[in-house]
């Protein structure tokens, strides 16, 4: 058995799925995919919409795991949904074709897990004030009572899921093996059997995450850490984990989080007997007064911190609600900030109260509790150094300081300047092969955008790399349309731009019968568009605060004539085939607004140093975003559409041609106007 005669026709794939179809490009990914394992090579891969990228990674995967037993494999996705759908479809399909009895696992987050303890907890709780249990939180119980994962993947009723977050596993009070039910715990369950398996399935975060606590920790990818050790990694969705990294690795500092764990050591709880932590374990302090003198230094915090939020407030006032700390700002107001370097001294201090207090060995009943205690102090430390960082920053090469406001007080986080050099420090030059995947890494060809952001630069030597075509057929099912005599749109002419974007969507709404959705970069223009047409137009919806994404997604699929007015995140990840979506309208092109703290200081970094942020950062962002949304289309063998661009910038500048050239060749025709667009689309729709 090996790769060609699995993925040939008769082969093995063929035997166990009805609709299966021979496709070169899936054949010659899975040959790419076996031959960078084997060689220890990484691989960046391009798969269009229609390959059947997951087949043909996850083959290779397993024949080679069936070779080698002592091997290793980490598959991360950027969703739990397509997790799931490696892990719950994909794997066990694999899995019957080649007879495999390999062991796999999925993996989630802490907080996607129930904790039992805090389930059983709020029950009793409810239970002892004589209060009853609503109808959701009887289902939830239910949910709950019969789960054997205790994953909220699983729950489908908002309803319910909207109780999960009170209920979920956190680090930061879990008593871990000295728990009651421990032995039952859904995330330590998890743990455990992904420990045991040879294939993990994950997400982009945990495997970061993972990354950075072995580096932190001083530990190799031979050893467990937040993920079993492995070898090998494949990254699906690999278009997030630029985004991904800059989230896992930012530093931030509020008062907020921070007494969030302040709270942790002052609040009574039911575990501790109705008293705070500090008083439970006041026996093991042998009665030097160390919690007494812990209390106090906690309210001395707290009242610096009210006094540093009113100064970052006076000295952040007027610059919006999120903006870039530059090196003038800091000349301008340094000392002030200082005054924060207090708060961070005291954190420490309390530290080093506890650890001389606690210095001997507390009593074996109390162990978990002290680890505990010092876990939480040990994150105050933390928010200690950051503050530090902040205060006395210096590294413009490398960092990004920048302030955001969170309600009425301020969050203060530092990014990484650059992803790609600290990905390769992290993970991949320590994995003998990643293999990165996506149906969105070109830009007019070329993988040099995505290879310097994802760790990939300093691998040169060992890095393959492949481009394969979506197998459907763009150029008859596909029509691509452009207004010859439409508006290029300029933040200048954003009040004529949505008159004329309201008009144009809906004669291309009623000319499609609906099925369409509506892709926007600014909310404001969203509603601006949305009432001028909603009149016009049955069955509209549109993205707001009250209805989740999955629940207009639902409702979308139902109604085959709704359309949908969105923006952010349903650029990507929508699937809707047949007529339930058969135009896409792209409003504006997707440029990232460039003030935003980390895109303003990864352009003037890159201006000081000869770069051209526009075409090295901004081109490209939009190119694949823009790719992102074209793809929402298209779906199947079947599918058959119309994408409708409205931003005359895509045909009439030099950068707009660039993008041009990045999307699949599909049926363009160059005499698009306005007046007989409506009839192009009917035509090629009916």
């Amino acid at each position: 058995m090996d790769i060609d005669s699995i993925f040939s026709p008769g082969g093995e794939l063929d035997s166990i799925l009805p609709s299966y179809s021979f496709r070169s490009g899936q054949l010659e990914m899975a040959q790419l995919v076996e031959k960078a394992i084997s060689e220890g090579r990484h691989l960046v891969i391009e798969a269009g919409t229609g390959i059947g990228k997951s087949f043909a990674y996850l083959i290779p995967i397993f024949l080679q795991a069936m070779l080698d037993e002592s091997s290793a494999y980490i598959i991360s996705t950027s969703t739990i949904t397509l997790e799931k759908q490696l892990y719950d479809k994909d794997i066990p399909l694999i899995r019957k074709a080649l007879g495999s009895d390999i062991e796999t696992a999925i993996l989630f987050g802490r907080s996607n897990y129930l904790c039992i303890r805090r389930w059983e907890e709020a029950r009793l709780e409810k239970k002892a004030l004589g209060i009853g249990r609503g109808k959701a939180e009887e289902d939830f119980d239910a949910w709950a009572e019969n789960t054997e994962t205790g994953a909220s993947a699983e729950i489908s009723d908002e309803r319910v899921s909207r109780l999960f977050p009170a209920l979920a596993s956190d680090e930061k009070d879990c008593p871990s093996f000295r728990c009651p039910f421990y032995s039952q715990c859904y995330f330590y369950s998890a743990r455990k059997k992904a420990q045991k398996a040879r294939i993990v399935v994950t997400n982009h975060h945990l495997l970061l995450l993972d990354a950075k606590n072995r580096a932190e920790s001083d530990k190799g990818f031979d050893e467990d850490a937040v993920l079993p050790s492995y070898q090998v990694a494949v990254i699906d969705e690999a278009h997030h984990i630029e985004k991904e990294a800059t989230d896992i690795l930012s530093l931030s500092y509020s008062s907020e989080s921070v007494g969030r764990y302040l709270d942790y050591l002052t609040r009574k709880e039911k575990r501790f007997g109705s008293a705070s932590i500090l008083d439970f374990l006041s026996p093991e302090e042998k009665d030097r007064g160390t919690g007494a003198r812990i209390r106090e230094s906690v309210a001395h915090i707290r009242t610096l911190m009210q006094q540093y939020d009113l100064l970052l407030e006076e000295v952040f006032s007027g610059r919006g609600n999120e903006f870039l700390l530059t090196d003038g700002f800091y000349r301008e107001n340094r000392a002030r900030l200082r005054e924060g370097e207090a708060i961070s001294e005291e954190l420490r201090r309390i530290q080093t109260e506890a650890y001389t207090g606690y210095r001997e060995n507390p009593s074996e009943e109390n162990t978990v509790y002290f680890e505990l205690l010092m876990r939480y102090l040990s994150n105050l430390s933390s928010y200690a150094d950051i503050l530090l960082d902040f205060i006395r920053f210096s590294d413009w090469d490398n960092k990004i300081p920048y302030a955001r406001a969170n309600g009425d007080k301020w969050e203060i986080r530092i990014s990484p300047m650059d992803t790609g050099p600290v990905l390769n420090r992290l993970l991949v030059s320590n994995l003998s092969s990643v293999i990165y995947s996506s149906a969105t890494l070109t830009v007019a060809s070329s993988f040099d955008y995505f290879i310097r952001r994802s760790g990939l630069e300093e691998e040169k030597g060992r890095l393959l790399s492949a481009s394969f075509a979506s197998p459907f057929e763009y150029n008859r099912n596909l029509m691509l349309l452009v207004p010859c005599n439409g508006i290029s749109f300029a933040r200048a002419n954003t009040g004529s731009y949505t008159e004329y974007a309201a008009n144009i969507i809906r004669n291309a709404i009623l000319s499609s019968g609906g099925g369409a959705l509506v892709l926007f970069t600014s909310k404001d223009m969203m509603r601006s568009v949305y009432a001028a047409v909603k009149d016009d137009i049955e069955d509209l919806m549109i993205q707001d605060d009250r209805s989740s994404r999955a629940a207009l997604l639902s409702a979308f699929r139902k109604n085959r004539d709704s359309s949908l007015f969105a923006v952010s995140s349903f650029w990507e990840g929508i699937d809707a085939p047949g007529d339930t979506l058969r135009l896409v309208i792209i409003v504006k092109l997707p440029f990232a607004v460039p003030s935003t703290p980390i895109e303003a200081a990864r352009a003037m970094h890159l201006e000081k140093n000869g770069g051209k942020p526009f075409m090295e950062i901004a081109l490209p962002e939009a190119t694949l975003r823009l790719k992102q949304g074209l793809g929402r289309l298209i779906r199947s063998e079947d599918d058959k559409g119309v994408v409708l661009i409205l931003d005359t910038r895509i045909i009439s500048t030099y950068y707009g041609r660039i993008m041009l050239s990045s999307l699949p060749e599909c049926y363009f025709p160059d005499d698009a106007m306005l007046e007989n667009i409506p009839d192009k689309i009917e035509r090629f729709l009916f």
